[in-house]
């Protein structure tokens, strides 16, 4: 199982109010909500839901509000979207976790969090990885005396990942981390509390 958890950005306090949870063997979706949040708290189809006292949305209701946060595997441009987002064919879950479910509906966002601990997984703590992340690569770069796009051209990585991984928008993966590291001098060092 999958589970992504719904959470608006702009509170102080991220909190999961909701979890869409992906059952891959079935290829079928249910959103639960939280017992703490209100409908204020929801995006508008699911405070719906709690409003008449459900928890539980599945089935189509489920699918379709997924498939509503992403784009439409019929759209014009998909092949660009997939390859922006890294991804090398139209599979919903994916695309859900590389776009974070962005919609013009609201301004929910979803994180993947894992299956086993999700209803008390610490969304502040994990967000914040990212922007520690890109602090300590900006750090770096400008210890070295280099600007993104002096970066950019000693390493082969493109000044405007670069910028969204300085800005804790990005996913780099370990290589792309290494990469930028030896490009300021530096060794990449994985540490886990």
């Amino acid at each position: 199982m999958r589970v992504f958890a719904i959470y608006n950005p702009l509170k102080r306090k991220r909190r999961a109010a909701a979890w869409v949870l992906f059952e891959p063997g079935e290829n079928s979706y249910r959103i639960e909500l939280a017992q703490w949040a209100q409908p204020k708290d929801l995006p508008l189809e699911l405070a719906l839901h709690k409003q008449d006292g459900t928890l539980l949305v599945g089935g189509s209701r489920a699918r379709r509000w997924v498939e509503d946060r992403v784009p439409p595997q019929d759209r014009d441009n998909i092949e660009q979207v997939l390859d922006a987002a890294g991804i090398d064919e139209y599979y919903l879950p994916s695309l859900l976790g590389k776009t974070k479910g962005r919609c013009w509906r609201d301004d929910f966002l979803l994180e993947e969090v894992p299956e086993t601990n999700y209803r008390s997984f610490d969304l502040n703590k994990a967000l914040s990885a990212p922007v520690a992340l890109g602090t300590q690569i900006s750090r770096a770069r400008r210890a070295a005396g280099l600007t993104q796009a002096q970066l950019a051209q000693e390493t082969g990585v493109q000044q405007a990942i670069i910028s969204r991984i300085e800005n804790g928008k990005g996913n780099p993966t370990l290589e792309t981390l290494e990469i930028l590291a030896r490009g300021c001098g530096r060794s990449l060092r994985i540490d886990l509390e």
